[in-house]
């Protein structure tokens, strides 16, 4: 029997997105998990990715050309996730691989040069002269590219093909990872060092190299006192060798840490632990939901079920929503852990993504930080993940692959036999209703850790305010001001950035919209510009309205820079910090950001929701929270639990140390019973409330909701599609699943009707967790991918938003 490897395409369309099945010869060592280069159809070769070796009748079978890995890049799990995401996901083999490899692991073909060596070059020209004896020199083939650099050329390509006709070099495809090693160049001793003889410099490097049997170049030379040439003459007679060795590019800082020493856990806090830990000792693998008022101290819980997973040999992965958060955490994991903490998220560059996921493969690492893609990492025999945060709806991925972080990490938690803590001070009512019948293990902190108390909380009616106000009232500013005269910390909370959130004609009181979505632009008083939120799309201020001509526009609405100038203005001794999506853009911005407030160097935080979860700063005794109205009445089922959670999370930020704590939410609809809720952190109250409308109402948890995406350039296009899938799937789930419980709703626009050009309708589907549910949405979408042109559909498995 022969051995076949049943492969997956890149650049597959979904309908032939399927496994082929490809001779391996004999002499190739190829395993699952590895890429390849195979023929395809009838063009180039194509990347593939071999996800089963099996073994049968060969014949008739296209042949493997190359291997592009010698070693697999994903195991057993990952080849299991691998599966996992394709099927309940609704996407294609690469990509699901897109989020189980950094982007760093891409690989791209190129010509590369090289010398044929024993041949006599002939009248040959200057240019050709140099690029010969440039590959001559080099062992590893080059490309057209790195020979222009090296020779200072603009262009060589000409003398390539020159030398090409004469026989002089050749050409192969070479494949090339999209970001290559960090390497430094070593030196160590030969076996004949003592053969050779040697000057008087030359034997202060060996002798150097007898003490430290290995040394960088730049190392020896500075403590040999030598020049390279020296090193190098060493190396022609054979006494000393160079060779490569990878180092890592890591986003941590190389200065020591002060360690911390484990914590003391209060009464409460070791209860909780106790009962998390007999989850850690279940053999099938358990999900546990940890829930703690804000401040409770959960952190100070989870770090001791970390330090239990470690002494047990096992890996560990703390997630986090925003990356925002990461600073505080890698740096309290680093005081108590070393250099055993990773960290990955987005705001990495692609080499040091690279080289930190290099550092978890190896085991060098075996704690893990970061966001979403971060429940990917390769930690080996991993016993703990913790998702903190966890009803943060930042976990969901809204591009293809449409995955839950949370359950790939129950996937992961049952592979591994490990467990899945799941934190909050507002859980998911998903996660809790799970928690109340049994499903999950259950721990609750109902204090907060220490002297610290719970801050007092005011609604502020802005109806009521005797002048009218749209940024910050009048007590709220009283509040401000005390703060500042005592030397302590303030928040403020405004959920939307930018100046004004809308510009309209006070003529014709058309709003100025974006040309690519159908949502109006806000304006930045930073650059001067109206902005689109969704697509990036930005022009200047127009002088007049686009539609009547008239030169009247006003600017209406609250934004952080908005809130910014009236803070500035009212209190010109504060020093201000705003951090939102135009502020951190830089690199490290974040880490920077927080440290410096940390420090006591501002006296003001001003942000969006990342400003509202997570931080610990003992100086914060004052939260505000301004513009909440405009989250209340959203058009999202998880708009109240939305709110809730976003309020008692701010809230809790305040008042955490000795000093006692007070927040102050300005709102025009003081009535509503989610803002009294979440005022007084009674999130039992609530949850009792939304769960009796969930079950009322038919939604998660009591089913499982899809989304049947269709969008388009063309309006009528797209909808017609929309509702050809509509009328498709109801006659397929009649003929083929009469059994499947179904609630198909719409179709309907989408939350913006059009974004980036794209006109958007969606489907909803209620229905259970079954296999056959998920059989019958990848035969609509097979079959809308055959039939329906102009459009584009997609399934996202449990619907967020769209």
């Amino acid at each position: 029997m022969a051995r076949i490897a049943c492969v997956a395409v890149e650049k597959a369309l979904c309908r032939f997105d399927r496994l082929y099945s490809y001779q391996i010869p004999t002499d190739m060592p190829l395993q699952a998990g590895c890429r390849v280069l195979v023929p395809f159809g009838r063009g180039r070769d194509r990347m593939g990715l071999v996800v089963e070796i099996a073994e049968g009748d060969d014949a008739g079978l296209k042949s493997v050309r190359r291997m592009a890995d010698s070693e697999p890049l994903l195991n057993a799990e990952g080849l299991m996730l691998l599966r996992r995401l394709r099927e309940d996901t609704f996407c294609t083999w690469f990509e699901a691989l897109s989020v189980l490899l950094p982007a760093g692991y891409g690989i791209r073909p190129k010509i590369g040069w090289s010398a044929v060596r024993g041949t006599e070059p002939d009248n040959l020209t200057g240019r050709e002269s140099e690029v010969y004896a440039l590959l001559l020199s080099r062992r590893a083939p080059a490309s057209a590219e790195e020979i222009a650099d090296a020779l200072g050329l603009a262009d060589c390509s000409g003398a390539l093909e020159e030398l090409a006709a004469a026989g002089l070099v050749k050409s192969d495809e070479l494949l090339v990872r999209r970001v290559r090693d960090a390497a430094m160049k070593m030196v160590r001793l030969t076996g004949d060092y003592q053969r050779v003889k040697t000057t008087p410099r030359q034997r202060a490097v060996i002798e150097l190299l007898e003490q430290a049997g290995c040394a960088s170049v730049r190392e020896v030379c500075y403590f040999s006192g030598v020049g390279k040439s020296v090193v190098d003459r060493l190396e022609k007679a054979g006494a000393v060798e160079y060779y490569e060795e990878e180092i890592f590019r890591s986003p941590l800082s190389p200065a020591p840490v002060q360690e911390e020493p484990p914590a003391v856990l209060s009464p409460e806090q070791a209860a909780a632990f106790e009962t998390l830990a007999r989850g850690m000792d279940d053999p099938e693998g358990r999900t546990a939901l940890l829930y703690g008022v804000t401040g409770s101290g959960k952190t100070q819980v989870f770090m001791a079920l970390m330090d239990k997973a470690l002494a047990a040999g096992q890996g560990v992965l703390v997630m986090v929503p925003e990356i925002a958060l990461t600073p505080q955490l890698v740096d309290r994991f680093r005081r108590r852990y070393g250099r055993q903490v990773a960290v990955l998220h987005s705001g990495l560059s692609l080499s040091q993504r690279l080289d930190e996921y290099k550092r978890v493969r190896q085991g060098l690492a075996r704690v893990v930080i970061g966001t979403r893609s971060a429940v990917f990492a390769p930690v080996e025999k991993l016993g703990l993940i913790v998702i903190d945060e966890e009803q943060e709806h930042t976990y969901k991925s809204e591009a293809a692959p449409r995955y839950d972080a949370r359950q790939i990490a129950q996937l992961r938690t049952r592979w591994n036999r490990g467990l899945l803590v799941l934190s909050s001070a507002t859980p998911s009512v998903e996660s809790y209703y799970r928690a109340q019948k049994g499903e999950y293990i259950l721990a609750v902190l109902a204090e907060r850790f220490g002297q610290a108390k719970l801050p007092d909380v005011t609604i502020l009616d802005m109806s009521a305010q005797e002048i009218p106000c749209e940024g910050l009232s009048l007590e709220l500013c009283q509040e401000i001001y005390y703060n500042l005269q005592n030397r302590e910390q303030t928040i403020l909370l405004m959920n939307r950035r930018g100046y004004s959130t809308q510009a309209a004609c006070i003529s014709c009181h058309t709003p100025l919209e974006c040309p690519n979505c159908s949502i109006s632009m806000k304006y930045h008083a930073a650059n001067g510009r109206l902005m689109c939120h969704y697509c990036g799309h930005s022009e200047p201020l127009p002088k007049t309205c686009p539609r009547c001509g008239s030169a009247f526009l006003r600017y209406t609405g609250l934004g952080t820079q908005k809130v910014e100038q009236e803070l500035a203005e009212r209190f010109p001794q504060a020093r201000i910090l705003r951090m939102d999506m135009d502020t951190t853009l830089r690199k490290d911005a974040h880490q920077k950001m927080l440290a410096a407030f940390a420090a006591g160097e501002y006296d003001i935080l001003l942000g969006t929701q990342m400003v509202a979860k997570g931080l610990d700063f003992p100086g914060v005794t004052l939260v505000g929270v301004l513009g909440v109205d405009q989250m209340l009445y959203s058009d999202d089922f998880r708009s109240f639990e939305r709110t809730f959670s976003l309020l008692t999370q701010v809230v809790g930020r305040c008042g955490r140390d000795i000093l006692p704590g007070r927040a102050f939410i300005q709102t025009w609809s003081p009535e509503n019973p989610i803002l009294r809720l979440a005022a007084a952190q009674k999130y039992d109250d609530f949850y009792r409330e939304e769960i009796q409308s969930r079950k009322i109402h038919l939604y998660p948890p009591f089913c499982r909701m899809s989304c049947i995406g269709v969008t388009g350039e063309d309006q009528q296009k797209t909808l017609a599609a929309a509702k050809a899938i509509a009328v498709h799937f109801s006659g397929l789930l009649r003929e083929s699943y009469p059994a499947l419980p179904v609630r198909l709703l719409g179709p309907s626009p989408g939350a913006v009707l059009r974004i980036a050009g794209r006109y958007r309708y969606k489907l909803l589907m209620k229905t259970s967790r079954s296999p056959d549910a998920r059989r019958a949405l990848w035969a609509l979408l097979l079959w809308a991918q055959e039939n329906l042109s102009g459009v584009s559909v997609f399934i996202d498995p449990d619907y967020d938003s769209f």
